[in-house]
């Protein structure tokens, strides 16, 4: 129970964690750029990719095993809440594990790495404190809020994130407080430190075709369609693995080849990375429609093959793109859909349908909430029933 009488104690925990989810996003966006950049001005590192691969798997070998469980290391700490604490080594690990994936041209994401940066600084504060078990779920949960809603600039999002991806319901105002607290605070904190998000913008000025809702409607079902080829994909490519592939080094020397070989030799290098100005492009021309089908392979490759990083700023690319493209069919515009298209795919392939519509309102305005509300909840159902965050038996057990 939360207890009135540890209220100091709490209230150094709420700015600990969020000046260390703050900072930690702010210095790894900054890094990230600058991979970024240099990757850029240097494409021939994108021939590294296997060794870096290698590298990132040898450092979480001999350092911390249990860390490359990532989210699920994460999660099964807030639902089982029981097994190992979350180790510090985690936070190095993650995020030179994930500069490798972007300095060398892996197609993955950030959330995951700012979720787990959040989570591995704050646990030994955690310990420090004594907390109990139900106090060390509201302020993992806090720290997962602040992680997620520095890392894209989006607190509101990040405090529905943090209950929607492990299916948890508030029963009491003080499971909520130290969410809001954290997520706010370590955005502006992000803010402050004069880091800049990406800012994306739905043109005001779109074709208005005479039934709007069944458009709306066709467009949601094949962003949910979308999601679950990316969730499908994911899962084809682990069973393989584990079959097939159960060396983590060679798994990761052959998907980094595959990767390297397809952005050295094909004309779409655009993909490589975040890939965040083919999203920005999407949004006021329409895009070719193999460029979310290929990032789609190329994640599920990356992520699969052990590299770091996250899904979400890819699904964000393969839902852009594809909205994009299908202005070309639907009467609508590529910036409205390119929009709604990034939220959908995101929040049907995690199963957070209510972060998706609240991230369009944070990031386009409050008057496109209704449209992503509707867009969410049928891509959602679409998508099928599992989150790409989904724990089996298996790896609850491990934790």
């Amino acid at each position: 129970m939360i207890k009135i009488r540890n209220l100091p104690k709490y209230i150094i925990l709420l700015l600990i964690v969020s000046l260390l989810a703050g900072f930690a996003s702010a210095f790894f966006l900054f890094t990230l750029d600058t991979v970024g950049n240099i990757r850029n001005e240097n494409q021939w590192l994108i021939c590294l990719l296997p060794f870096g691969g290698f590298i990132s798997v040898l450092l979480y070998k001999h350092i911390c095993p249990d860390a490359e469980k990532g989210n699920k290391w994460v999660l099964a700490r807030l639902k089982k809440n029981t097994g190992k604490a979350i180790s510090l080594l985690m936070a190095p690990l993650v995020l030179t594990g994930t500069l490798i994936t972007h300095l060398l041209g892996g197609s993955a994401g950030r959330e995951g790495t700012a979720l787990q940066l959040s989570a591995s600084l704050s646990s030994p504060f955690f310990q420090l404190f004594k907390l109990s078990d139900k106090e060390e779920s509201i302020f993992l949960r806090a720290a997962v809020a602040a992680g997620f809603g520095s890392v894209f600039g989006t607190p509101v999002a990040g405090i529905v994130f943090a209950f929607e991806w492990e299916s948890f319901r508030p029963r009491k105002i003080f499971e909520i407080i130290p969410v809001i607290i954290c997520s706010f605070l370590a955005d502006w904190t992000t803010q402050i430190i004069g880091i800049e998000h990406t800012v994306y913008s739905i043109p005001l000025s779109f074709r208005s075709p005479s039934n709007p809702l069944l458009w709306n409607i066709i467009a949601a079902i094949i962003f949910g369609i979308a999601a679950w080829l990316f969730k499908y994909l994911m899962n084809i490519l682990a069973s393989f693995n584990n079959k097939w592939l159960p060396n983590h080094y060679i798994r990761i020397i052959i998907g980094g080849t595959l990767v390297a070989t397809f952005l050295l030799f094909s004309p779409f290098i655009e993909i490589a990375g975040l890939g965040i100005p083919t999203i920005t492009k999407s949004f006021s021309h329409a895009a070719p429609a193999h460029e979310f089908l290929l990032k789609i392979l190329l994640t599920v490759i990356t992520i699969q093959s052990g590299f770091k990083g996250g899904e979400v700023t890819p699904l964000f690319f393969i839902g852009a793109t594809l909205g994009s493209a299908l202005s070309v069919f639907i009467p609508l515009s590529p910036g409205y859909l390119a929009g709604m298209g990034m939220v959908a795919v995101f929040g049907a392939a995690a199963k957070s349908p209510i972060t998706a519509t609240i991230l369009a309102a944070e990031l386009f305005g409050i008057s496109f909430f209704p449209f992503a509300l509707l867009i969410s909840i049928i891509s959602n159902k679409t998508a099928g029933k599992h989150s790409i965050y989904q724990l089996n038996r298996n790896e609850l057990a491990t934790h």
